[in-house]
């Protein structure tokens, strides 16, 4: 029996594991995109906000909310509203 888990984020590279326990599946995990682990901002989860707006981040946004996303703009949350304002470190 063969199973395919789409997307390895932490919840489908967990699924894709529990699948390997039985010894009768083959499972072929997918994760879309390149390899960013020689880029610091990736590895250093400080600078995690860094990559918004970047060609790791998938830019999702959401469909305008009637009760979240209520101080933005047409109540539409986005993965990436802030990665262009400044930071300002004191």
């Amino acid at each position: 029996m063969v199973k395919l888990a789409v997307g390895a984020g932490t919840s489908g590279a967990v699924f894709a594991s529990r699948l390997t326990e039985d010894s009768e599946r083959t499972v072929l995990l997918l994760e879309a995109g390149g390899d960013p682990f020689d880029d610091q901002n990736v590895n250093i989860p400080i600078l995690a906000d860094s990559v918004r707006g970047t060609e790791y981040d998938w830019q999702y946004h959401t469909l305008p909310q009637q009760q979240a996303c209520l101080g933005h703009v047409n109540n539409v949350c986005r993965t990436y509203l802030y990665s262009t304002l400044p930071v300002l470190m004191t």
